[in-house]
């Protein structure tokens, strides 16, 4: 799991793009308040190829505008704008000026539209990159597809037959992107492509390459990440409960029985909702039964203990609390939407699905919209570190129009809950519903 708390990113405001399949001019203002815009238009004016055009870019690799032919792409954060400009003669060369304006500086670089595996392909003369299938190159003797680290391992590195720059290497531009970081969800996001087979020496290339299931992927790694949050959680209450003599020595913090009642009801129903959700059972309840203080006169030895021993338990609970609201989000949005099933959360297992009878379902049974729906939230929730820019491709796909129509509500919620920017290209009007202050329309030049 990527870590959720993040330092400050620089945030996006504007993208430009000019020239784009040689017709289209866009400028796409951002919803700074909302966190969410919408690119809404025809097939073919280039909203798929916007969202790829400013992953590629934020990751560095220029190599994705080899394909989509584009005369300048820029994006203005707070205070900077980074441009990407490409002439035809320069488009020719395979190169582009990468240009930053910030502080009133300006830092111009030429660096080559391509990739190491671009290098190997015009220097060996029988790889050529396949446009149908991004990052994949084709062997033209056996027709063979290579994915990039296979080409290294096939062919060796570039490194000392480059003429010009990648964009890496430019000290200035891997700077300013340590401050952004993008997350692209493009619109086949069910299963997943795996081009490398660790432990099999040289990496194997074929036509047909294993794929795996996507929702069986994350609840795989959801597992994961509930059995780490859990062994903190351990770690974190034998710490404070190894320490507690010692420290309650030493406390000198009293609580009077007033404070002490609502910080306990507190307590009880923080672990009450920790066990609804399924991330504790009940035998670990650190609060055990209800607690009326009202009749109760504690003396200043008993205040100082219970007031630590609340202290403590708030500390021990804090430890689950991000996780927590994250799984309730999860499951709210989740199950809110399903019928006669439902997905829980299993301590053991992470991801359950379950139906009326409570008889398990393999998560790759679900629906495709009902998949789509999980991984989305998913993603958002526990794969998203915040402050990042996320890109997502026709959300749309497979989902019931009713389904839809919650899409962009859940989205704002999470959104704010993540503290993340999303822009979102689709086509269906029950996306938008009544938020076309959301919408950026790309279509025809006038």
């Amino acid at each position: 799991m990527t870590t959720m708390n993040a330092p400050d990113q620089i945030r996006l405001q504007r993208i430009e793009v000019e020239g784009l399949f040689g017709v289209y001019d866009h400028r796409i203002d951002l919803n700074l308040d909302d966190r969410v815009t919408l690119l809404h238009g025809p097939n073919g004016v280039g909203k798929t190829h916007t969202l790829g055009m400013i992953d590629s870019l934020l990751r560095k690799d220029t190599s994705y505008f080899l394909q989509v032919p584009c005369k300048r792409f820029r994006l203005t954060f707070a205070g900077s704008v980074l441009e990407l400009a490409i002439s035809s003669a320069d488009r020719e060369q395979h190169r582009g000026q990468l240009t930053l304006e910030s502080g009133g500086n300006s830092e111009t670089a030429t660096v080559t539209l391509g990739s190491e595996a671009d290098d190997i392909a015009g220097q060996v003369g029988f790889l050529e990159r396949r446009t149908d299938k991004p990052g994949i190159w084709e062997d033209l003797r056996n027709g063979e597809l290579l994915s990039e680290d296979e080409v290294l391992a096939r062919h060796g590195s570039s490194k000392g037959h480059r003429s010009i720059s990648r964009p890496e290497d430019v000290g200035w531009f891997d700077a300013f992107l340590r401050n952004t970081r993008s997350r692209f969800i493009e619109a086949q996001r069910l299963v997943q492509i795996h081009w490398a087979h660790p432990g099999r020496g040289l990496l194997r290339s074929q036509r047909g390459y294993p794929t795996t299931s996507t929702v069986l992927d994350r609840g795989r790694e959801f597992r994961e990440i509930l059995g780490n949050a859990m062994a903190d959680y351990g770690r974190q209450a034998q710490t404070l409960d190894q320490t507690f003599p010692q420290r309650l020595v030493a406390a000198t913090d009293r609580f009077d029985n007033v404070e002490l009642q609502r910080r306990m009801t507190a307590l009880e129903d923080r672990t009450a909702q920790f066990e609804e959700i399924g991330i504790l059972d009940e035998a670990e309840d650190e609060t055990g039964h209800s607690f009326e203080l009202h009749s109760t006169a504690l003396d200043d030895t008993q205040a100082r203990v219970m007031t630590l021993y609340v202290q403590d338990t708030e500390r021990k609970l804090d430890a689950l609390a991000d996780l927590a609201r994250r799984i309730r989000h999860l499951l709210d949005h989740v199950n809110g939407k399903y019928r006669h099933k439902q997905l829980r959360i299993d301590r053991d297992e992470g991801l359950v699905a379950e139906d009326d009878r409570s008889d398990r379902l393999p998560l790759d049974s679900l629906s495709s919209g009902e998949q789509h729906e999980l991984v989305m939230h998913y993603d958002l929730l526990f794969r998203v570190p915040a402050n990042t820019i996320v890109l997502i491709d026709e959300p749309e796909l497979s989902l019931h129009v009713s389904w839809q129509k919650h899409f962009l509500p859940d989205l704002l919620e999470v959104a704010k809950l993540s503290t993340f920017d999303a822009i979102v290209a689709t086509h269906s009007p029950y996306i938008i519903g009544e938020r076309d202050d959301l919408m950026a329309g790309l279509g025809d030049p006038a």
